[in-house]
């Protein structure tokens, strides 16, 4: 059947959506040119259309909404200048609107017609013209088992769709005499990312399952697909006027469905309609914020944090000698290897420790340890732990963020030389004045280097303050990570692992990264950051802090704690397969949204303000602005600012602390300003109206007071890690039964769902050596397309992880290509990647030199020499594909984005343990349907002696001198028995 449709035109409305952009792909793989029509997901569309595009398919963009008959009149105007007919027209775009009887109004039911109904029939006579030109032609309109069956609350949308199937009898009389068929498909509950944000989805989709006697499973998009082009094929060229379904026989039995919650909501095209449920009194116990705490650039507490927020000072600066030698890293010149370009970024100066820190007098400790310990401190002042408690520590962290880790590699690696033959010739006092100079050069380098990997900064950051039994998970995901480790202290409070959680993330700026996005052209040139803005050119780093503490709702109460807001809910994606490893992609910044949208139980009409990411780069903040519109503003304002242009972008405690600055914005009934704003990118304005950023502060005033104010927060990080979360303020009226009884204590959990193994790989040296050589050998990888010169500049780690997922067994890849929406991949690390300690020597080595002094003897300037030639033989010039390279969380990532991945991806960071903390990380998602399948590994890739050298000379350290990558394939015993795949292994609670 390729090539059936050769020649053919055909437009696809609502071809953006995921009915619509199958349909779009098969009929393009069959030959026909297809417009493929989208409006509020015209960003989702361009990037269909791209990918098919580069695929060599012919696939085009018209834009404009079916609903206004000047956009119909202009896209069938340029499909007739272009083209002269029309052989195929998909009327797929559709609006639901749920809601009984009783309930819904005649406004929502007028704009249900206008979409489901009208909107086909204006398409079909702007069309009439060209579809007669066709001689040949079929309209296939989109339809649903529930314009037939009765399905709770979905009256407007089954009425509207009965409409559309008795018109296309009446068309298909009509329409007829002029060669013009006319059919409906139809369709039942679809297994995809919109079908599974249906409300009250998991019931909803068991009871379609047991009323399909064809497989009892839900239908797939391919197998709809292929109704709606057999009927716009000739091979159905003697069918006209009927509606056919495909729907595995679903409206052949009888028996109730679950009743889901009324919204109003725009979604993706039938079958059945995406939905959010709508925001309603909780009668649930829900999360809250009782405490939080922060340190950032100008401000060393939320207070001071809102007075940042409102007067918009400017914060970059260049470092200071105690942090660092600009002059060094910053030659003024953007063509020198190995330098930056820009000295400024947004540093903690000035800090202001809490009394009870200031108290300790704590030594040389890590910066992120001391900022999280009085973040920490802060949290807790007006809340109440008791030594009974079950505490989680989850936070977002990275070796990569540690200056004080930084200066000791540097100091390891120096020491290592020293001992070993490229100090040859040298005495022993030129030996020892090399180190003592490097030493003061590097004096964070002398501490224990141990104390600054991420586990042991969390649990130090804690020892003393929170109980000693506590639970810490240390999570990272880039920039999105603070908002991981919310998530996962919401699954450890609903699971009954903990009464109290506290959540974060923490970042301290370092030169290596100053220099690496300086040769991605990252960083702003002109030393201010201008989020969301048409001028915007570019990120400024910045130091950062900061935690919240979390409770249910009714445990707060008790405690006589204050609620600062409700968590509602918070939404993880990936990307997948996108531009770039690094590339933005307004798709699967789209998906995190909507998933916390579903988890939260709220209509996206309900959001009236977004924290976004919004980081200044131009690139990024226009795909973030094209995914909120769509999101959030289809048809009305939402309001959206960033921090970033303020304290600039903190990194692993973004997240979070975009999360204290939306509570402080309901706090204080205020929405601070846009600062260094002008006008959004013209390419945001020429798709929607309907963001708003404020240039002045504005009020935030309570609405019906049975309507709760709601915002959202996002944070997205390198390799495509999404992450929203859903926050509104706490009314008590909303939410009567979580003051009634004594305080409670949360349940002990128990795994409710049997996780199994059902596959691994494995990638280790050959002949049983314990490493794969000072430069890892680069070949080729089965189904992997990375140029040699890149896999020559990336970390090992990464190379080896698609090393391991390309050699799991064949039926496990193939889930994980059929359910890419439910895979996730999760990885446990410890500390940094090869690569990184390699790109901080290169970085660094002038410093070095510099140290030691001007005129070294002819013995020390040899060795200089030498070990530089060590370095630069090792480890490549830093480049455009150093950040990505280098980066921990990137090895989950790079299986994520080269097989197309969406669930989720991250990197956990516990020490030895981390692959056993990765599995029971695995296990949350895997337990509350998150993920169908993880794909969990564990990596030891970072050999060079300089490393293990730094991490010994402390016994608390931990080392590993084997290499080697593992990856297991994790599902729930049911799912491993509905797949047929061979369980090897239980996993025990």
């Amino acid at each position: 059947m390729n090539g059936e449709l050769e020649g053919r035109v055909a437009l696809v409305t609502g071809g953006a959506g995921g009915v619509g952009s199958a349909v779009v792909e098969l009929l393009a793989r069959r030959g026909a040119v297809v417009y493929l029509n989208c409006f509020h997901s015209f960003q989702r569309g361009k990037e269909i259309a791209g990918r098919l595009s580069a695929e060599g398919l012919d696939v085009r963009l018209a834009r404009g909404s079916v609903a206004k008959d000047e956009h119909v009149e202009r896209i069938m105007g340029q499909i007739g200048e272009a083209e002269g007919r029309l052989d195929i027209l998909v009327n797929n775009a559709a609006l639901g609107i749920f809601g009984t009887a009783a309930g819904i109004s005649e406004d929502e039911l007028d704009r249900a017609l206008a979409t489901n109904l009208k909107a086909p029939l204006r398409c079909v006579q702007r069309a009439r013209p060209l579809l007669a030109a066709s001689g040949q032609a079929s309209v296939v309109n989109v339809s649903s088992v529930g314009a037939r069956s009765v399905l709770k609350d979905y009256l407007a949308i089954g009425v509207t769709k009965a409409a559309l199937e008795a018109m296309t009898r009446y068309l298909a009389v009509e329409l007829g005499p002029a060669g013009i068929r006319v059919n409906t498909a139809s369709g039942g509950l679809l297994d995809t990312a919109g079908g599974r944000m249906f409300p009250g989805y998991a019931d909803f989709a068991s009871m379609m399952r047991d009323r399909t006697p064809l497989g009892r499973r839900l239908g797939e998009v391919d197998e709809f697909a292929e109704l709606v082009a057999f009927l716009a094929s000739s091979r159905s060229r003697w069918i006209t006027g009927q509606t056919v379904s495909a729907d595995g026989g679903v409206d052949l039995m009888c028996g109730d469905l679950p009743e889901p919650p009324r919204t109003v909501q725009d979604v993706a095209p039938p079958p059945v309609p995406e939905s959010t449920p709508p925001a309603e009194p909780d009668t649930e116990d829900p999360i809250v914020v009782v405490g939080m705490g922060m340190a950032v650039p100008g401000a060393s507490s939320p207070e001071e944090f809102w007075d940042v927020l409102v007067d918009g000072p400017n914060l970059f600066t260049e470092a200071t000698p105690d942090r660092w030698v600009t002059a060094a890293f910053t030659p003024n010149r953007t063509d020198v290897p190995d330098k930056g370009s820009q000295p400024v970024s947004g540093l903690i100066t000035g800090f202001r420790p809490h009394p009870r820190l200031a108290a300790e007098a704590p030594a040389d400790t890590d910066f992120s340890t001391l900022w999280l310990r009085h973040s920490l401190y802060q949290a807790l002042e007006h809340t109440s732990v008791g030594a009974d408690d079950r505490v989680a520590f989850c936070v977002g962290l990275t070796a990569d963020g540690s200056q004080h880790l930084s200066e000791a590699q540097v100091v390891a690696a120096v020491r290592e030389a020293l001992d070993g033959p490229h100090a040859q010739g040298m005495t022993g006092e030129e030996k020892h004045q090399v180190e003592q100079r490097v030493l003061a050069r590097f004096p964070r380098g002398t501490g224990d280097a141990a104390r600054s990997l991420p586990h042991a900064i969390a649990s130090d950051a804690i020892a003393g303050i929170l109980p000693g039994d506590s639970a810490v998970h240390v999570v990272d995901t880039a920039c999105s990570s603070s908002l991981y480790a919310l998530d996962r202290g919401i699954r450890e409070l609903d699971s009954g692992r903990c009464d109290v959680a506290v959540c974060g993330g923490s970042a301290v700026m370092q030169v290596t990264y100053m220099v690496a996005f300086a040769k991605m052209g990252g960083l702003s040139p002109t030393g201010e950051v201008r989020s969301l803005d048409e001028g915007a050119n570019g990120v400024l780093f910045a130091d950062g802090a900061g935690l919240v503490v979390l409770k249910k709702l009714s445990r707060a109460l008790a405690d006589g704690d204050t609620v600062l807001g409700i968590v509602r809910g918070v939404g993880l994606s990936a990307d997948g397969k996108g531009k770039a490893i690094n590339a933005p992609a307004t798709t699967g910044q789209v998906m995190a949204a909507r998933r916390a949208l579903a988890k939260a139980g709220t209509s996206p009409r309900d959001i009236d303000l977004v924290i976004a990411h919004a980081t200044g780069t131009p690139t990024g903040d226009t795909a973030e602005l094209l995914g909120i519109a769509e999101v959030y503003a289809p048809d009305r304002p939402v309001t959206v600012v960033s921090n970033k242009s303020v304290i600039g972008h903190t990194g692993w405690p973004a997240g979070v602390v975009s999360l204290i600055h939306l509570l402080l914005c309901l706090r204080h009934d205020r929405i601070p300003p846009q600062h260094r704003f002008e006008r959004l990118p013209a390419r945001v304005t020429e798709q929607t109206t309907n963001i708003e950023v404020p240039r002045r502060t504005t009020d935030w005033r309570r609405g019906a007071r049975d309507r709760a104010r709601t915002g959202a927060v996002a944070a997205f990080g390198f390799g495509g890690t999404n992450a929203t979360a859903v926050v509104s303020e706490y009314l008590p009226e909303l939410h009567p039964r979580a003051s009634e009884g004594p305080r409670a204590t949360a349940p002990v959990a128990v795994r409710s769902r049997p996780l199994v193994i059902v596959g691994w790989s494995a990638c280790e040296p050959d002949d049983g050596a314990a490493s794969f050589g000072a430069v890892y050998p680069v070949h080729p990888i089965d189904g992997v397309a990375l140029p040699p010169p890149m896999m020559r500049r990336i970390d090992r780690a990464q190379l080896l992880a698609l090393e391991c997922m390309v050699r799991l067994p064949a039926p496990v890849r193939k889930l994980c290509e059929t359910h890419r929406d439910t895979t996730g991949v999760l990885f446990g690390v410890t500390g940094q990647t090869g690569a990184m300690h390699g790109a901080q020597l290169r970085v660094h080595f002038d410093d070095v030199r510099a140290a030691v002094g001007g005129n070294p003897t002819p013995a020390v300037a040899d060795f200089l020499d030498r070990m530089w030639s060590e370095v630069a033989g090792t480890w490549p010039a830093i480049s455009p594909d150093t950040q990505p390279g280098v980066m921990p969380n990137v090895i989950a990532s790079r299986i994520a984005n080269h097989f197309d991945l969406r669930g989720l991806n991250l990197v956990v960071d516990a020490g030895t343990a981390a692959l056993l903390e990765s599995f029971e990380t695995a296990a949350r998602f895997l337990e509350e349907g998150d993920l169908d399948l993880a794909l969990v590994g564990g990596m030891s890739a970072n050999p060079y002696p300089a490393w293990v050298r730094s991490l010994r000379e402390k016994p608390s350290g931990d080392s590993v001198d084997a290499e080697g990558a593992y990856l297991f394939a994790v599902t729930s015993a049911e799912k491993a028995e509905e797949w047929s795949l061979p369980v090897l292994a239980h996993i025990e609670p």
